[in-house]
């Protein structure tokens, strides 16, 4: 008996084993165990067999020992354990796709009907100890060492039970679904390269704990085969540290393999997804009552598989960035000794969908949340465009009157990618194009044939969603024990609590099989919720010599074949909802001053960046027309190239890249053949970012109560960035709409100085670590902006004594309106005080809000409560958490109208499920029915249950905290204020018309400007409140002027333009001989002010002396200032010291001609122009000759017209050349016409000869038939 099964076995398992003997079994056949010693297996034929990847091969497979045990009594509930000791696994990359080997099929079984058999070996439990796979490729080798491997049947709730709660069958459709789950202890994944790049990256190590994977199979009963399956990888949490180098062998081992995954996966998905389009669903009969049938329905349907799909559910990452010696690590003195970053990424779920049909939803994807954000939209959008573009290209011709209207309603139909579907789709919508053209195919079967293949589009698509994540900031090895700071983080507070902070989906478009059809090229979307982003100089020097070093992996491994070609065409659209880039107070920060601010916060309601243009019927931002605005503003204002402050050598921030672009005329020929990229026609080259609106606030400051106080009102800002083909330069147009308020005063000023010399810093060494790289390109950026108008308001103290600004409430006079305010608070304290005791230094009442907390953008002003503050204590109290306090919502409601639509649909979530058929299994149906009942809770997949339970956790654990930290009575709520009652004094100057072009480039930076009608208003005495009131309605009541409609009229000369220019030298060795730290730079600023006529009284002016004061003494800039035709009427405003003395005069100065420089030793020199060999070339100094003025003026004017001219003239030669071509294809089109009216006619008159001939062999026939029957 035993000997008889050992034969079978043998006889079974050779097609499998390479020299497998009886010897090696032994068997116990009544106990139901036996062993199996020393398996060599069959690589080529389980390369096969395993379905592997294409782009791998098996090239040896062992194991030790396998032992397994049976119980025959119980094989339909406890399922057979195979156990395994060693497995030895060894693969190699294939550079090509491999082709399956024609012996294989006939070591597959024969597909049948599911079957008992079947049951018993889909149940198996396989249990292996140890698993070691070496992985070979060209560019590295690598081992990946796993133990405790178990793969075990498991119910649709992830738990142990009876085999028979492990599947559920739908005999409607003929389906099975079973339950798998594989789980490992630990995994040890080691990768080392070799050749030329083995010395220069490390071994890469990598751990990981016990993990789990959720597997969920669906078969087909007929024939046993799989139809779709879900895999869902659940990690334990992860933390990894990281060198660049290691990380840079991760680069380049992904590198190495991206080109035969990407080869043989593309014809391997083409392939699966026609078979799954031609799968047929064949009911079967079924012996089930219809109680029973209609709960499994109910259970087939909640976890069917409606298609295949991966997914990654990673509870928590930490990653430790850490940086080796080298060009990896800047040479900034405190990151010399190196440091670390610190990356957190909490709920991380990434989800692969390869088959998805494009005109089919996406309800069914687990967490997918289609309202919650634009992208869905925007790719219904992009989908429309491309069947609309497709079907006028492809057949251009009108339809007929009679079906103009039902065709564009049908259109509709396969244009859209199914989201917004009425009814869900079902096995018939692959054909459900055809069948609703009826009327149309009957006029165009072109446009039939061309819906009927847009019916079969399908879509890769790979979703990253982020609950939360952290960078902290850079730490070094310095003795302070401190915590890390958060460099960006996300601010949950503003979310709602099922909002993710992450949102991404990369998508590409193929059709089933080999077909060679246009697809719409590939579109990703990202979009970011609120994150807080601080500057922190010591990071980001650090990551700007980190990401480079390591990116520079990506390029060394790329192939040599490739370098050629153009840079992938993808459509991509990034939305960032609610930033905020905060720049902190360093050390110099001093608690005692109390206008002085902690941190100055850049806000935006909504920041996009893309390369896809909106629709010219779009009145907005984002189109060629609002480029070509753009462009034409910046013409307008910009002064003659060599006047000053333009040089000679300065680069034009309009490249030709922008002009082609705005005409659009830098389409891409993709020729006439039908290929994939037939319409991926339109330049991606040139990317559009918009900021609607910006606007910026200082905050901590003691003065306003730690609220916000505006330095920047909210103006919207759009730029258009182009590049080079190395990415080394870059070209930038930007313009602001509406006028641009700003207000400051001294301590704000200082702030704000202090930042820069930190920016200033940042971007020298940013420079420098890049110029240290071996492959360094000398790159160039140029800014060009326009903005029409600004006015900068100095916030000065107030010049009536007592009134100075930021003093106590109690010491401040107040005007008639604050002291009825302030009666009636009193009145509503003193009744607050007869019923409860005094508990707090502050109390509220309920009022309406100050004017000076109106929201910007949409007008409405909230309730809120309005505090009398006690004497404030010498302590001083700690400012609200950036992080957890609602206090920084006064800020950011400036944009919040835009997101009305995004946040209220973010709150809905859509369940819908699939009402897919199904019926009970086959054996003890009842047994199955009650037991999968009973176990199931209304919810899906365990796997993805699990994980968004967790996520619900943590957000329920942070919306606690908030609520305890907004209940305090030190932090203040959104609907809180505490009004400032001191009056202070304003000094507003305002410029047109500005010009603004920044350029770096080889070393040295250029800043220059040009602005005119400077003009100044005051304001003696205004509450501080009332102020910002009138603040905020400045832009609402200003409207821009008409512009002129000549672009190449030269500018007049500004009245006010300044040139800021920074040279760098070249570095000396120091004593020994080696070259380190910053080069040295040169600065001069030249400015020219002229026909201006300026009042001002003298409090405001030595008030505005007071204001640009500086803290700290800097080394003079050199400078020169050129002053033509300025009038300055100079009001005496201030009390004279005695009462005999006259009253004060007012004061006139007329400065015709003056210049005025300062040398590199702080030396102020007055006087005339000079006109010198070393000043003749001088921008700021004016040519005495009138003549060579004009004359000079002629010429720029003419050069500047030249080269408009030349622009115009290569846009002219490039339009004739189509033309050309145009009209070639024209005469073509017209030969062929005249040949085929030729062919007409020729076929016309041989179908007359044709006619004619038959008639005279009719005539013959009849003659011959009277002849024979006369003869008869």
């Amino acid at each position: 008996m035993v000997t008889i099964i050992k034969n079978q076995l043998l006889k079974h398992l050779s097609r499998f084993t390479k020299n497998l003997s009886p010897e090696q079994i032994s068997l116990s056949a009544l106990r139901g165990s036996g062993e199996l010693q020393d398996l060599t297996l069959d690589e080529e034929l389980l390369t096969d067999l395993l379905e592997l990847p294409g782009w791998v091969r098996l090239t040896s497979a062992k194991c030790n020992r396998a032992s397994f045990r049976i119980q025959w009594t119980k094989l339909k509930t406890v399922p057979i354990v195979l156990n395994l000791d060693e497995v030895h696994i060894a693969l190699e990359v294939c550079q090509e796709p491999r082709v399956m080997n024609p012996s294989a099929a006939g070591a597959l079984p024969v597909p049948g009907k599911y079957s008992y058999i079947h049951k018993v070996i889909d149940g198996i439990s396989v249990a292996v100890n140890h698993v070691q796979i070496d992985f070979n490729c060209e560019a590295f080798t690598s081992s990946v060492q796993i133990s405790r491997v178990t793969v075990e049947s498991r119910t649709p709730e992830g738990r142990k039970g009876d085999l028979r709660l492990t599947r559920i069958k739908s005999p409607d459709t003929g389906q099975l679904l079973i339950f798998k789950e594989l789980e490992w202890q630990s995994a040890r994944i080691e990768a080392k390269a070799h050749g030329a790049a083995a010395a220069n990256l490390p071994p890469l190590r990598l751990l990981l704990g016990n993990t789990h994977c959720r597997i969920v199979i669906k078969k087909r009963l007929s024939d046993c085969s799989v139809v779709g399956s879900r895999l869902a990888i659940c990690p334990e949490p992860l933390a990894w540290a990281l060198t660049d180098g290691q990380l840079r062998a991760a680069l380049a081992c992904a590198a190495a393999l991206a080109q035969p995954v990407r080869r043989a996966t593309a014809a391997a998905t083409r392939a699966k997804a026609l078979r799954k389009i031609e799968e047929p669903r064949e009911p079967i009969p079924t012996k089930s009552t219809s109680g029973e049938r209609d709960i499994l329905a109910r259970m087939f349907a909640k976890h069917d598989v409606r298609e295949t799909s991966y997914h990654l559910l990673a509870p928590r990452i930490d990653l430790h960035l850490c940086d080796d010696p080298g060009l990896g690590r800047s040479e900034k003195p405190s990151l010399s000794n190196g440091g670390a970053l610190q990356v957190t990424l909490v709920s991380m779920q990434a989800d692969l969908f390869p088959y998805h049909k494009a005109s089919d939803d996406r309800r069914h994807w687990r967490g997918y949340r289609e309202a919650a954000t634009p992208h869905s939209q925007w790719l219904s959008q992009a989908l429309s465009s491309f069947c609309t573009t497709l079907l006028d290209s492809l057949d251009p011709r009108p339809l007929t009157p009679s079906n103009k209207t039902s065709q564009s309603e049908k259109v509709e139909e396969p244009v859209s990618n199914g989201i917004k579907h009425k009814q869900p789709p079902t096995q018939h919508s692959a054909s459900s194009a055809p069948s609703t053209n009826t009327t149309t195919s009957q006029a165009s079967p072109t446009r039939t044939r061309i819906l009927q293949q847009l019916g079969k589009l399908m879509t890769t698509c790979l979703v990253l969603r982020i609950d939360d994540f952290t960078v902290y900031k850079v730490s070094t090895g310095s003795k302070s024990r401190e915590a890390p700071r958060p460099l960006v983080s996300a601010e949950k507070a503003t979310l709602p609590g099922d909002a993710g902070l992450l949102h991404a989906e990369l998508t590409f478009f193929y059709y089933p099989g080999d077909v060679c059809f246009p697809v719409p090229a590939p579109k990703m979307y990202v979009q970011l919720s609120p994150v807080r982003i601080s500057v922190d100089v010591p990071s980001v020097v650090w990551l700007g010599a980190f990401l480079p070093h390591v990116a520079r992996a990506l390029k060394q491994e790329e192939p040599e074949q490739e370098e050629g070609l153009p840079p992938p065409y993808m459509d991509v659209r990034m939305e960032a909802i609610m930033p905020k880039i905060v720049l902190e107070a360093g050390s110099e920060h001093v608690s005692q001053q109390r206008d002085r601010p902690k941190e100055l916060q850049i806000c935006t309601a909504r920041a996009t960046l893309t390369n896809v243009r909106e629709s010219p019927r779009a009145n907005s931002a984002g189109t060629r027309a609002d480029l070509a605005s753009i462009l034409s503003a910046l013409r307008r204002s910009a002064p003659p190239r060599g006047q000053f402050p333009c040089a000679v050598d300065d680069m034009d921030p309009i490249h030709e890249q922008f002009i082609l672009h705005a005409d659009n005329l830098d389409d891409i020929d993709r020729g006439t053949s039908i290929t994939p990229e037939l319409l991926w026609r339109e330049n991606r080259a040139v990317w559009c970012a918009r900021v609607e609106p910006l606007w910026a606030d200082f905050c901590g400051a003691r003065a306003t109560n730690y609220k916000p106080a505006p330095l920047l009102d909210a103006t919207p800002l759009t730029a258009w960035i182009c590049f080079d083909e190395n990415m080394s330069r870059i070209w930038v147009v930007a313009r602001t709409c509406g006028l641009a308020g700003l207000q400051l005063n001294h301590y704000q000023m200082l702030f704000l100085m202090r930042q820069l010399e930190r920016i200033s810093e940042m971007s020298a060494w940013l420079a420098h670590d890049a110029e240290r790289q071996p492959d360094a390109e000398e790159g160039s950026i140029v800014i060009g902006v326009v903005v029409p108008a600004v006015e900068l308001t100095f916030v000065l103290p107030s010049n009536c004594p007592g009134q100075e600004s930021s003093r106590d409430l109690d010491s401040v006079p107040l005007d008639s309106s604050s002291l009825q305010d302030l009666k009636m608070e009193h009145q509503a304290i003193s009744t607050l005080e007869a019923s409860t005791p005094l508990e707090d230094n502050c109390l509220g009442s309920e009022a309406t809000m100050a004017p000076s907390m109106m929201d910007r953008d949409s007008g409405v002003l909230a309730t809120t409560s309005v505090e009398v503050c006690q004497p404030i204590p010498i302590e001083e109290p700690p400012p609200p958490s950036p992080g957890l306090s609602f206090g920084g919502f006064s800020s950011m409601r400036r944009g919040f109208t835009s997101l009305v639509t995004s946040i209220d649909s973010a709150l809905t979530r859509d369940d819908t499920r699939s009402d897919a058929a199904s019926t009970a299994s086959s054996d003890s149906d009842r047994y199955v029915v009650v037991g999968l009942a009973a176990e199931s809770p209304d919810d899906a997949d365990m796997a993805f249950r699990e994980f968004e339970h967790g996520r619900a956790s943590s957000g329920v654990e942070v919306a606690a905290e908030v609520v305890e930290r907004s209940s305090s009575p030190s932090d203040h709520s959104v609907t809180s204020s505490c009004r400032r009652r001191d009056v202070i004094s304003t000094s507003t100057w305002r410029l047109n018309n500005i010009h603004i072009v920044q350029q770096s480039g080889g070393g040295n930076t250029s800043l220059r400007l040009a602005a005119d009608d400077l003009k100044s208003d005051e304001c003696s005495a205004i509450p501080w409140d009332e102020f910002q009131n009138k603040f905020s309605m400045r832009a609402r009541a200003w409207s821009e002027p008409a512009a002129d409609g000549d672009e190449l009229a030269a500018r007049p000369a500004p009245n006010v333009a300044a040139r800021l220019v920074r040279t760098q030298l070249p570095r000396q060795p120091d004593e020994k001989g080696q070259v380190s730290g910053l080069a040295p730079y040169d600065e001069l600023l030249e400015a020219r002010v002229r026909d201006l006529s300026i009042a001002l009284n003298m409090s405001t002016a030595l008030a505005l002396a007071e204001l640009i004061e500086d803290e700290v003494v800097a080394p003079p800039m050199p400078l020169e200032v050129l002053i033509e035709n300025v009038k300055l009427h100079l009001i005496e405003d201030r009390p004279t010291r005695s009462i005999s003395s006259p009253p004060p005069q007012p004061l006139d100065v007329d400065l015709t001609t003056l210049r005025m420089t300062r040398d590199t030793a702080g030396v102020v020199r007055l006087g005339p122009p000079v006109s010198t060999p070393s000043t003749i070339a001088s921008p700021a100094t004016p040519q005495p000759t009138p003549e060579l003025d004009e004359a000079k003026d002629k010429i720029d004017r003419l050069n500047r017209e030249n080269e408009e001219l030349r622009k115009r003239l290569v846009t002219l030669s490039r339009i004739a050349e189509d033309n050309r071509e145009l009209r070639a294809k024209v005469e073509e089109a017209s030969v062929l016409r005249q040949c085929v009216h030729a062919a007409q006619q020729e076929a016309a008159s041989l179908l007359a000869d044709k006619q004619e001939l038959l008639e005279a062999m009719r005539i013959l026939q009849e003659q011959l038939s009277g002849g024979c029957r006369g003869k008869r």
